[in-house]
């Protein structure tokens, strides 16, 4: 009996040991459209992880996770923003002057967006995929911040002067009524503004600063709820530059966030609490890193030491460039010690999925897995593997029950 109980306890072990190993968080880099030489970027990623787009040698590429993938879209383009389900995607093509927006959806299907072939850039969308927004040449001549509506046929584009003479925007929050753009203007230099939208006009608009004492700033996304404007302050065309958040809660002034000591440094997106970008170090090598906003004027979380063990060889996280409307995935740059280039990377921050009590994975349910849970149970925590059937960060009767229901299956 004791001998046979030990037994168990060593299965469990190896089983514990192997669920967890299996749900950690995961790293995949993307590679390019080479097999040597090239790099590529990832902009965005659907919320289940399985569409990522961006670019590769000089093209707009999409990478899908189920099929192990890369499409080329287009040459000389990015893909920069993904609807949440991976049915829309956009971007751009060419450089300024001469740049024009696209719409792209599965499996390769490519859309002009109007004003093209008049100039026109495309850089995010709803998690929807009701809209974008980017930059567009106005029927008055002007290049403006722009929002297209992608669900009509053909999609409808609109611009807004608020209050510039030249401007672009960056961010749109989910319901498609608050966005964040840069310009510049007699007077008012180059600096941010963020706008609110109700049937399509502008109803409040108000300037987002630079830092006391800074040349600029570029506001580069828009919270969810539309509340919070991220994005870096100083001289993104020639000095030092910092990560800095508008709030609305603080009446939309300049925060400067915490960074690494060098003097290159940005905020790109933010979900929720989370806000990533890159922060250099004294040394000028540029390091992902991620935000909390409630403590992001005081501390920066380094990626590189969040997530070390899926690093080797000299392999570090450059740049953190956009999160997944959930939260979940990480998307950016970083080199690849094992292909020695610069790569897209697809980081996956979740350690727990809930499942049908398969804990060991072996496609059947059955004493093994039951065992599993009984001599986890009561146990709590966020790293508790797949013992914790339905993620609650507690093994206990809920777990047991999902076992118990599905016992058998699959055997």
């Amino acid at each position: 009996m004791r001998a046979s109980l030990v037994r168990s306890v060593g299965l469990l072990t190896l089983l514990s040991s192997a669920a967890i190993a299996a749900y950690a968080q995961s790293l995949v880099w993307l590679g390019t459209l080479t097999p040597t030489g090239g790099s590529s970027f990832a902009y965005d990623v659907s919320n289940d992880g399985t569409t990522v787009v961006g670019g590769a040698n000089g093209y707009a590429v999409v990478w899908n996770r189920q099929t192990s993938t890369i499409t080329q879209v287009y040459a000389s383009s990015y893909l920069t923003a993904v609807a949440a389900d991976g049915s829309k995607a956009v971007g751009f093509w060419g450089s300024y002057p001469d740049q024009r927006a696209f719409m792209w959806t599965p499996p390769n299907n490519f859309q002009w967006l109007p004003p093209a072939p008049r100039f026109c850039w495309a850089v995010d969308i709803t998690p929807s995929g009701s809209h974008a927004v980017g930059k567009a040449r106005s029927p008055s001549g002007n290049n403006l911040p722009a929002v297209w509506e992608l669900n009509t046929n053909p999609p409808l584009v609109h611009t807004y002067a608020v209050p510039y003479v030249s401007g672009e925007a960056y961010g749109i929050s989910d319901d498609a009524r608050t966005v964040v753009a840069f310009g510049h203007g007699n007077g008012w230099g180059y600096k941010g503004v963020v706008f609110h939208l109700t049937n399509g006009s502008v109803d409040w608009w108000a300037f987002l600063n630079p830092v006391s004492g800074h040349y600029g700033c570029v506001p580069l996304e828009v919270s969810g709820d539309g509340t919070i404007a991220v994005g870096n302050t100083g001289n993104l065309w020639g000095g030092s530059y910092y990560p800095v958040m508008w709030r609305a809660a603080n009446n939309w002034q300049p925060e400067q966030l915490a960074y690494l000591g060098g003097n290159a440094n940005s905020a790109y997106d933010i979900r929720g609490s989370a806000i990533v970008g890159f922060s250099s170090l004294p040394n000028g090598q540029r390091r992902a890193v991620r935000w909390n906003v409630g403590t992001a004027t005081t501390q920066v979380e380094d990626l590189n030491l969040t997530y070390a063990a899926l690093l080797s060889n000299g392999s570090r996280l450059s740049t953190a460039l956009g999160i997944s409307s959930n939260g979940r995935f990480i998307v950016g740059q970083g080199y690849n010690a094992a292909t020695g280039r610069d790569e897209a990377f697809l980081l996956d921050t979740q350690a727990c999925i809930s499942h049908d009590g398969d804990i060991d994975e072996n496609g059947c349910v059955d004493d093994a897995d039951l065992l599993a849970v009984l001599f986890a149970f009561g146990q709590t925590g966020s790293n508790l593997g797949r013992v914790d059937v339905n993620c609650d960060q507690v093994v206990d009767d809920a777990d047991l029950l999902q076992v118990l229901f599905n016992f058998g299956s699959g055997c």
